[in-house]
C-alpha cells in the first residue's frame, strides 16, 4: 500500500509513522506539531489525504492526494507535474532551490489543505 506509513495510535487515531507528531513537546493545537505548515504536510496531507497548497519565496505550489499517489500539480490540479509513491517520499524527495520539502517544511507560508 502506498501509504503503509500511516498507523494508529492507541485510541484508534491515525498518524504518520515517519515523520510523527509530538504531543508532549507541541499539545495539541497542530495535532502534535510545531507549526501550520507541518501540520498540514505531515498530517492533513499525508495521513487524511486531502490535497494542498503552500507558498514558498513567492511561488505557489499545488499537490493532489490519492490512495496510489501523490503529484505535484497546476493551480487548476488538472496535469499532473510530478508523480511520488505517497506523500513521505515527497516529503523527502522534492526539492524547491536544492533544497528537500521536509528541511524547509517550516520555512513554507501559507500552508493549507483543499
Amino acid at each position: 500500500m502506498a501509504r503503509d506509513y500511516i498507523l494508529e495510535d492507541s485510541n484508534g487515531y491515525p498518524f504518520n509513522s515517519e515523520f510523527k507528531p509530538d504531543f508532549v513537546k507541541f499539545g495539541d493545537r497542530y495535532h502534535g506539531y510545531k507549526n501550520n505548515s507541518q501540520e498540514a504536510l505531515f498530517y492533513y496531507f499525508a495521513v487524511m489525504g486531502y490535497d494542498l497548497q503552500f507558498d514558498y519565496n513567492g511561488q505557489t505550489y499545488y499537490f493532489l492526494s490519492s490512495e496510489n499517489y501523490v503529484a505535484r500539480c497546476d493551480n487548476g490540479f488538472k496535469n499532473d507535474l510530478e508523480v511520488f509513491e505517497n506523500a513521505n517520499v515527497m516529503f523527502r524527495t522534492f526539492c524547491i532551490d536544492g533544497k528537500k520539502l521536509v528541511d524547509i517544511v517550516d520555512d513554507l507560508t501559507n500552508a493549507d489543505i483543499l
